[in-house]
């Protein structure tokens, strides 16, 4: 009997010291709900001429090791690799050769848990390159809330791709809405958006969350962003009123901003032929349109996909209309012009943007730049940017030191024959030093 008692003590020791050994969550007392942290990352953060093929991330606790496949992301991508997690550490082997002269961004993001299901709370990012450089490409990125965004809890996110291949690159998180920055990365163009995460996935649901995107094409100096968080827009754009202004020009008013048409008819409604439409631009929520001259008095405007800025797409809409107003007489008139009587330009082929207030042909307009020492005529290229705005500038670059006289001509008028009620002469200086 005495045999048996101590087979069975020395079987329960061996059990016990067993259990001891392995790594796993204790099975009573209270939850740990403690988060992990990223103690330090080998090699540093901002390391260059980095050519070994292993890097070791040292945490708070024992990460569990799928989850940290999930949350690991390396950009450019390394697609052979091999991870292996030690007591507190996980470590990443690289099996293929990394780029030379390379920013690489590594990102653990929250997905990361330990052995206790407590995820990393907040996004953790490694920078190294494969020369002796950085990139310096910079983004600053501000978060604001729409103004009709509901009250809503959750962990703000901005995620970064690459542009070109949609490619993640890294991300950052905040539990309060905040402005983030993203230094060194390694894309020239990349697409961002930003979400509150209130399912706790840490990626965006387009049709429950909060969020905006853009895309952002960088430079070596600091780039700056404003993305606005509101719910999808799924509202079509409505054409709510058409306004005849004169005998030539309508403004057709929609429910919301308008980013494009894809056509616009305006049919005689006795005779079913259509009155020509010469031109039409796009303000906001308006669409200002000059048409030929009317020779009736009942219409109906068709609209064809008409789209707004969430491409909400409005397939088809009408709306018949009365048009008995007189053509416009009311003198043309200049709005702006960017440079001013007498100013010294710094560049031997100057721009000069004029505005107008109406909408003007291009073969309606006159202007002339004149050199003032010798009278002799410049020859312009002139372009049209915008309905009411005009891009002018000389075909060969000017002289140094020699005035020039701009001249807009009285001769420049609208659609409807409305002549400029005053001619505007300007004199500028190029005055580029050697």
């Amino acid at each position: 009997m005495k045999k048996v008692l101590t087979a069975s003590a020395i079987c329960l020791i061996i059990l016990v010291v067993f259990s001891c050994g392995k790594d796993k969550p204790p099975t009573g007392g209270p939850k740990d709900t403690t988060s992990p942290e990223v103690i330090d990352f080998e090699p540093a953060n901002l390391a260059t001429n980095f050519h070994d093929d292993e890097i070791t991330i040292t945490f708070t606790e024992t990460i569990d090791e799928r989850s940290f496949e999930d949350a690991l992301h390396i950009y450019p991508p390394v697609m052979k690799k091999k991870i292996t997690s030690g007591k507190q550490s996980v470590t990443i082997i690289f099996k293929e050769e990394l780029k030379q002269d390379q920013t690489y961004m590594l990102t653990v993001d929250t997905r990361c848990k330990d052995l206790r299901d407590n995820s990393l709370e907040k996004v953790h990012s490694l920078i190294f390159s494969t020369s002796d450089s950085i990139s310096a490409h910079k983004l600053g990125v501000n978060l604001v809330l729409d103004e009709r965004a509901p009250v809503r809890q959750g962990m703000y996110f901005v995620q970064i791709f690459n542009a070109l291949d949609t490619i993640f690159v890294t991300s950052q998180n905040a539990p309060v809405l905040q402005d983030f920055t993203f230094e060194n990365l390694p894309s020239e163009e990349v697409s961002v958006i930003a979400f509150l995460d209130e399912n706790k996935n840490s990626d965006v649901d387009k049709k429950r969350e909060l969020f905006d995107e853009k895309i952002v094409k960088l430079d070596d100096t600091e780039s700056e962003i404003t993305l606005t968080l509101a719910l999808q827009d799924t509202t079509k754009p409505i054409l709510t009123k058409i306004a005849a202004e004169s005998a030539q020009r309508l403004t057709m008013r929609f429910s919301e901003d308008i980013k494009k048409v894809r056509s616009i008819r305006i049919i005689d409604h006795i005779t079913k032929s259509r009155l020509p439409i010469y031109e039409y631009i796009i303000t906001g929520s308006n669409i200002e349109c000059i048409t030929g001259v009317p020779d009736t008095n009942s219409y109906l405007l068709e609209l064809k996909d008409v789209a707004d800025f969430n491409n909400n797409i409005t397939a088809l809409d009408t709306i018949s209309f009365l048009n008995r107003q007189l053509p416009d007489t009311t003198l043309l008139e200049l709005d702006s012009l960017s440079h001013e009587d007498g100013q010294t330009v710094t560049t031997l082929s100057p721009e000069f943007r004029i505005k107008f207030s109406k909408i003007i042909p291009l073969k309606n307009i006159s202007i002339l730049l004149v050199n003032s020492e010798d009278n002799q005529q410049v020859e312009l290229n002139i372009q049209k940017e915008k309905g009411y705005t005009f891009l002018v500038k000389p075909k060969k670059l000017l002289k140094n030191y020699v005035p020039y006289t701009l001249i807009v001509s009285e001769e420049t008028t609208d659609y409807e024959g409305n002549a400029l009620g005053e001619g505007i002469t300007i004199s500028i200086l190029p005055l580029l030093y050697n």
